[in-house]
């Protein structure tokens, strides 16, 4: 007895076998997966018979080929999803899924529209609510105020008719009427008279005509309603109704009265929608008159509402307050002169649709329900319709557990799509028959073509191996080669710069001698300047001693004369003692000047010797001079001619150091061009090793393919 799933593990074997095939027919994809050569196999199989494709991608599972989820036909629709999910489901459970998602769907597109519709039926009732109960609060109020502002207007009338004596005032104003539904009543005459009940404590200057109810009721000659405001002397919320007094036309003053809104109040906070809403007064302008909250009371609405203040206007509007949402509805009270105020009512919206949540889980209850019982009709259905298709798939699974018997076909018994589907399964399973006696002929033959390959590869190995070898020694003899003539490019770089620096250093030297040459010639011009300058000096000493000369021979004179002088003093007696003082000092003077006149003719002689040394020796330098001159002259020739050689010398040494680095570089591209060789070779290798690793696993794949083709009975 064969064991289970023999023939499937017999057919993922053949198909792995195919995929080989394919793969070893195919050397430029070495080295990848054999993704390629599983869809190659199933694609060439799949030409021969299209119903095998189809039928091994439906069978096998992903655990049993890998490599065919990348073959296998994919949804490239959203429902690719739901394919990969319910590949291991049941076809029955498959149906009931379906059925049970349209059903559900279709409830739940219901249980919206309704849900819409219901929203917006109870959004209209809570706004027909809201402004019905609006207008009703509105006209309470309304019908409260104009009960007062018609009793004012009585009082003004009867004193328009009693006039304004303080007796008739007393008299009128402190009727029970009202007293009791004003808290203050009073009126204030054009001439400045106030007059109230109660009295209450008023400054002596109080004057009424320059309050603002006063001027406000004058200026519109009719009933004017204030602000409500707390009153200073009870600390209620109060508003004013003022309303002119005349008389024949003649404006007699204003009356007014402080009336008390916490009747007003009372209707407002009865307005709670049990505990989950609230109502307020606000006026046009956005100010809060009359609020449960007395903290908020004469505050804007941008402050009560700091998310966003409604819009003060008719209609259902929505707006955050506390974290919640809330449904606000304004109307206007009308019938209050001078006034503009509207009954803002507030009711939380989890409240008004809470009907409508209760309704969506009824609704869910019950859609959970139909679809049960739904899915237990379909269940029993789909049990009774699917019955032919389970006789057909035991009759399947009895042909997969035999031994590989590709003769057993299925019995039909009916045209119906069962029947087609076994119809279709047998064409399917003669097809694989045929295809089985082809690949078992063609198996003795893909198995000497291995052998063939298996032989060529081994040859091709040996080759290639002598060859990397040749190519490794002529790779190892030109990288020495290249190694020499780098070295020799070296050397021949270093000698042409070092006589690139001799050849500098022979200019820098020809310059120094130019320099010392030159320095030389303006010496020699120097010494022979000085030597004239010598001469003259020794002329001018001759000259010098010639003057000197004249000098002695004037002082010589000078004496005599003094010598004579004395004696004609001496001639004289007394008289001449004076004369004969000053012959004396006179003959001294010239003595000691005779004295000088030879010291200097001697120093003059020594000077003259001394000038004639110096040129001579000037003389002599002006001679060793010239002849410096003409040695330093030919040195500077024999270093010009060192240059001219060194440069000489450091052109043949670049010429070598270029012809060398192009020998470099040659070798350098044989080198490359020889390791390319070498990476070729070794690729070559490498890729003669992979073939006859594929060869070997050809050779093994094709003595399993026919041991499997063994194996079926054909």
């Amino acid at each position: 007895m064969v064991p289970t799933r023999t023939l499937e593990e017999q057919s993922v074997i053949w198909f792995r076998g195919c995929a080989d095939i394919c793969y070893s027919a195919r050397p430029a994809f070495a080295g990848k997966s054999k993704t390629f050569g599983s869809c190659c196999a199933f694609r060439r199989l799949s030409a021969q018979a299209p119903n095998l494709w189809r039928g091994a991608v439906e069978i096998k599972s992903s655990a049993t080929l890998p490599n065919m989820a990348n073959c296998r036909p994919f949804l490239t629709s959203p429902f690719a999803v739901v394919h990969s999910m319910t590949r291991n489901m049941k076809f029955s459970h498959k149906i009931l899924l379906a059925a049970a998602l349209v059903v559900a769907v279709a409830f739940a597109c219901f249980i919206l529209f309704n849900d819409y519709r219901q929203r917006q039926a109870l959004t209209s009732s809570t706004e027909a609510t809201m402004q019905e109960l609006g207008s009703l609060t509105t006209s309470n109020i309304q019908t409260w105020l104009e009960s007062r502002i018609q009793l004012l207007q009585s009082l003004s009338q009867q004193v328009a008719v009693d006039g304004n004596a303080p007796a008739s005032l007393k008299r009128i104003i402190d009727l029970p009427a009202y007293t009791g539904n004003f808290q203050l009543s009073y009126f204030g005459g054009a001439d400045g008279v106030m007059f109230s009940v109660p009295a209450g404590n008023r400054a002596p200057d109080y004057d009424p005509r320059a309050r603002g109810w006063y001027k406000a009721a004058n200026s519109a000659q009719q009933t004017i309603v204030t602000e409500p405001y707390i009153a200073a002397s009870s600390g209620k919320l109060v508003i004013t109704v003022a309303t002119p007094v005349q008389r024949q036309g003649q404006m007699l003053g204003v009356a007014g009265a402080d009336i008390d809104l916490t009747s007003v109040s009372a209707i407002i906070n009865s307005l709670n929608f049990g505990g989950h809403g609230h109502a307020f007064i606000v006026s046009a302008e956005g100010k809060i008159l009359i609020h449960p909250d007395s903290k908020l009371v004469l505050k804007s609405l941008a402050e009560a509402y700091p998310n966003g203040a409604p819009q003060v206007s008719p209609g259902l509007k929505e707006v955050e307050f506390d974290g919640k949402t809330q449904l606000i509805s304004f109307t206007r009270v009308n019938g209050v002169p001078s006034a503009d105020w509207y009954v803002a009512l507030v009711l939380d919206k989890d409240t008004a649709f809470a009907m409508l949540s209760e309704f969506r889980t009824s609704a869910l209850i019950a859609m959970v329900i139909a679809v049960l019982i739904i899915l237990g009709l379909l269940g029993m259905l789909i049990r009774v319709l699917m019955q032919p298709l389970l006789t057909m798939g035991r009759a399947m699974h009895d042909i997969a557990e035999g031994e590989g018997d590709l003769t057993k076909r299925l019995v039909i018994h009916g045209n119906d799509e069962f029947g087609a589907l076994g119809t279709s399964f047998n064409r399917f399973v003669e097809r694989i028959h045929t295809s089985i006696r082809e690949v078992s002929s063609a198996t003795g033959q893909v198995n000497e073509v291995a052998l063939r390959v298996v032989a060529a590869s081994n040859s091709s190995m040996y080759n290639s191996d002598q060859q990397a070898s040749r190519t490794n020694s002529v790779a190892a003899a030109i990288n020495q080669l290249g190694a020499a003539a780098q070295e020799i490019a070296q050397n021949a770089a270093l000698a042409s710069q070092h006589s690139s620096d001799a050849r500098g250093l022979a200019v820098d030297g020809q310059q120094v001698v130019d320099k010392t040459i030159q320095a030389m010639q303006q010496l020699s011009a120097k010494i022979s300047d000085s030597c004239g300058n010598i001469e003259t000096l020794n002329s001018n000493t001759v000259n010098i001693g010639q003057i000197l000369e004249v000098i002695t021979s004037i002082s010589q004179q000078t004496n005599l004369l003094a010598l004579n002088a004395a004696i004609e003093a001496a001639r004289a007696g007394e008289a001449g003692r004076g004369f004969a003082v000053v012959a004396d000092e006179v003959r001294n003077l010239a003595h000691r000047t005779q004295d000088s006149a030879q010291q200097v003719q001697k120093m003059i002689e020594e000077l003259q010797v001394g000038a004639r040394q110096a040129v001579n020796i000037m003389t002599e330098s002006q001679r060793e001079s010239e002849s410096s001159v003409g040695i330093a002259n030919q040195a500077g020739e024999r270093l010009g001619s060192v240059t001219q050689r060194i440069g000489e010398i450091d052109g043949m040494n670049q010429s070598v150091a270029t012809a060398t680095e192009e020998q470099t570089a040659v070798v350098e591209s044989i080198n490359v061009d020889i390791n390319e060789i070498n990476t070729l070779n070794q690729e070559g290798v490498e890729n003669l090793q992979a073939t006859l690793r594929a060869c070997s696993d050809l050779e093994q794949q094709a003595a399993r393919l026919k041991q499997l083709v063994g194996s079926f009975r054909i």
